[in-house]
């Protein structure tokens, strides 16, 4: 915990507010050339971060927690501390890039888990920039072609779209790329039992892992699974009556609003019953080198009035986040944790509503109930979220919350299962969270329903076999599209062959597969092909690397009718099924020059790997010490088993993915299968620094159950505290 959360946040001992980003790392730039937020700056992050009194938030909720939750967070800071302590001031190398060092409070906890629901959080308010920017650059005509999932009945009229392509977007862009859980009923498990499984999918870097594999006995605790960084909850586990597992929900949780000032008093707005305050804010921050930086801003009912952001037509812009509460959502979570019956643990997650997490949470109870919930404090809206509406517009008010018995759920149903991830679990109960321009496509959850579906005796390793799954369903009819499009090729022997695998490609994505590697290729560049054109330098980019650009290039691929290829062939200047045949050639030649000429030799896993590091992996020389695995990863962002990468020298470094994973079956409600992938520490020099990484690599998994401490079979190392 100390090696990879202390390095998060530090300040001098004593001091009560953390060293901010440009402080501890200077006010560096994200290279201009770099598609997503490229040219943003530190000072552009600690200035979107501050307003939002995250720590001020965490040390009020603190104040308030009950004796219980305080005293298991006091002996928490108190554990982190007396590790620091133990460190003489040797602190892992982290330290030389992040700053001073002070001691871990209750308050610290309370913000790891309002910044790792934040992180989250924002993938769903990208998605809602990147739909304004369409409609502000290029008009709802447009926009309803690119995004005919959107609930168009409900568009604002009180402002003209189409006007200009001033599309501010946050510094700091969300990870998120999806988990899967599922639970099966008695009826279709072979032990008779309910039977629960969960992979989380989260960053691979930086080493340890997020999810922190702990068996907490004492404190009325008796749990075991995984732990969020810092935050002493745990998101996945069983407790011998209960199992349950996490996936991101991906509720709408921020709104923005079009701030008209008062003509005769700049500091007054119009809203629904008048006119409210603005308010004026200015904190200057230390940063590196003596320097310091301020930051200004203002805020209102409808939220925070960033420095510059303002609507297509110059309006100024207000950023509304809701709120939660830490307390309530600790308290929560060890109720969860506690919990013996059904109504305990719901009473549990009806606390962790009021938090910052929104999460499918999917359970199983030793007496054979099943259930998804989804919780995460959600505004009661009159009009949908994900318009910029005006301030004053009745539609665009918030009347309180959603309360937790009317958030979508599942509960025994017939079919005798539950899946969720990450999409529309059930999209009649769904509005009342989310659109589906806020969530994935349904193809990993579609996935999952169709093998659960399927079978009538599930057991450990059938579950083992859909973790590992790497069938992308969604991709035989897309090859056909492909095929169809780029047609008979002559006078190329190497397309001609690189033709014939695609065509014989069966839609899964091995690590051996030059198909899977063909079909990634091809779907990988092409949103970049069509819609940077149709969309121009700056929001083109924006929106290819965004989270409903594949969906829509499957629709636009899949559906030859579609009005939507129209634009892209005027855009272009060539008819679509061309653009295709020219990307075949290109992605081609390629991998013809990275693998030989010979087409059928072409592996997925040459150019998919998985990198697992610290920070310091990324140095020159030095960098292999840091690193616990560097491997070939087979998958793809919408397989069961997935992988969302980033591009690095013609390879793709899987960033996001099951770095867990968890199965228990209830007919042994005290034990349970997981897989880590990597150890618990992050010092290179531990023999706990690559523990599981390669099992992990392998789909293999280690048994761990709610043994006494004296019962832990194969010991490797104990340490008795107290």
């Amino acid at each position: 915990l100390v090696g990879s959360e202390m390095c998060i946040r530090d300040s001098p001992a004593g001091h009560g507010d953390a060293l901010w980003h440009g402080e501890f790392i200077g006010d560096l730039a994200v290279p201009k050339r770099v598609a997503v937020a490229g040219g943003a700056r530190v000072a552009d992050l600690d200035g979107f971060l501050l307003p939002l009194g995250f720590e001020a938030q965490s040390r009020a909720d603190a104040t308030r927690l009950d004796g219980r939750a305080a005293a298991l967070l006091e002996a928490f800071a108190s554990g982190v501390n007396a590790a620091l302590h133990a460190m003489h001031g040797v602190y892992p190398p982290e330290y030389l890039l992040f700053g001073r060092v002070r001691e871990w409070t209750p308050a610290d906890c309370l913000l790891n888990g309002r910044t790792c629901a934040f992180v989250v959080a924002l993938t769903g308010f990208e998605n809602e920039r990147t739909f304004d920017a369409v409609r502000g650059a290029m008009g709802d005509a447009l926009a309803r072609r690119l995004y005919p999932e959107a609930p168009w009945e409900q568009t604002p009229t009180s402002y003209p779209v189409g006007a200009g392509d001033n599309a501010p977007e946050p510094p700091l862009h969300g990870v998120a790329a999806g988990s899967n859980n599922w639970a099966v009923a008695p009826a279709r498990s072979a032990s008779g039992a309910a039977l629960v499984a969960n992979d989380p999918h989260v960053p691979f870097v930086p080493l340890p892992t997020f999810w922190h594999h702990l068996h907490l006995d004492g404190g009325g605790q008796r749990v075991q699974g995984g732990m969020f960084p810092g935050f002493p909850a745990f998101g996945f586990g069983h407790n011998g009556a209960l199992a349950w597992g996490c996936t991101t929900g991906f509720r709408d949780a921020f709104d923005v609003y079009r701030i008209h000032r008062l003509p005769d008093d700049p500091t007054r707005y119009r809203t629904e019953h008048g006119s409210g305050a603005l308010t004026r804010h200015r904190e200057t921050r230390p940063a590196r080198r003596g320097r310091r930086l301020t930051h200004e801003w203002e805020s209102c009912a409808h939220g925070i009035l960033y420095k510059g952001w303002t609507h297509h037509d110059g309006v100024e812009l207000a950023v509304r986040a809701v709120p939660s509460d830490l307390a309530s959502c600790f308290r929560g979570y060890l109720d969860l944790a506690a919990a013996g019956t059904v109504e305990e643990f719901r009473a549990g997650l009806a606390r962790c509503h009021d938090g910052p997490f929104d999460f499918n949470l999917v359970y199983g109870h030793r007496d054979g109930t099943i259930a998804w919930e989804l919780f995460g404090r959600t505004p009661r809206r009159r009009g949908d979220g994900l318009f910029v509406r005006d301030a004053q517009d009745p539609a665009g008010q918030w009347d309180g919350w959603v309360p937790f018995e009317a958030m979508p759920k599942q509960r025994n149903p017939a079919r005798g299962f539950v899946a969720t991830a990450n999409s529309m679990t059930d999209a009649a109960q769904c509005a009342v969270a989310f659109t589906a321009t806020h969530c994935e496509p349904r193809y990993r959850t579609a996935r999952i329903e169709r093998v659960l579906a399927a079978g009538a005796a599930h057991d450990v390793a059938s579950v083992q076999a859909l973790q590992a799954d790497v069938t992308g369903d969604y991709a035989p009819a897309l090859r056909d599209a492909l095929l169809a499009a780029i047609g008979t090729i002559a006078g190329n022997d190497v397309a001609a062959c690189a033709v014939a695998v695609l065509r014989a490609w069966d839609g899964t994505f091995p690590c051996a597969s030059a198909g899977a590697l063909l079909f990634a290729r091809l779907q990988q560049e092409l949103p970049h092909r069509l819609f940077v054109p149709l969309l121009g330098p700056k929001l083109g980019p924006r929106f290819a690397n965004g989270r409903r650009a594949m969906p829509r290039l499957h629709q636009l691929l899949l559906d030859a009718a579609d009005p939507l290829r129209a634009d892209c062939e005027r855009a272009s200047g060539r008819a679509l099924d061309a653009e295709v045949r020219a990307t075949f050639f290109a992605v081609v030649a390629r991998c013809a020059a990275a693998q030989g000429p010979d087409p059928a030799t072409w592996r997925w896993g040459a150019v998919q790997r998985v990198r697992l590091m610290t920070l310091f992996g990324v140095l020159p020389l030095v960098g292999r010490r840091f690193v616990a695995l560097d491997a070939e990863f087979p998958g793809d962002e919408y397989t069961v088993n997935p992988s969302r990468g980033i591009p690095v020298r013609g390879r793709i470094y899987a960033f996001v993915g099951a770095t867990s994973r968890f199965i228990c079956d209830l007919a042994t409600p005290d034990e349970a299968l997981f897989a880590h992938s990597a150890g618990p520490s992050g010092d290179f020099r531990s023999p706990f620094f690559r523990t599981g990484a390669e099992a992990w690599q392998r789909f293999e998994y280690f048994r761990s159950a709610l043994w006494p401490a004296e019962q832990v079979p194969n010991v490797v190392e104990r340490v008795q505290v107290g």
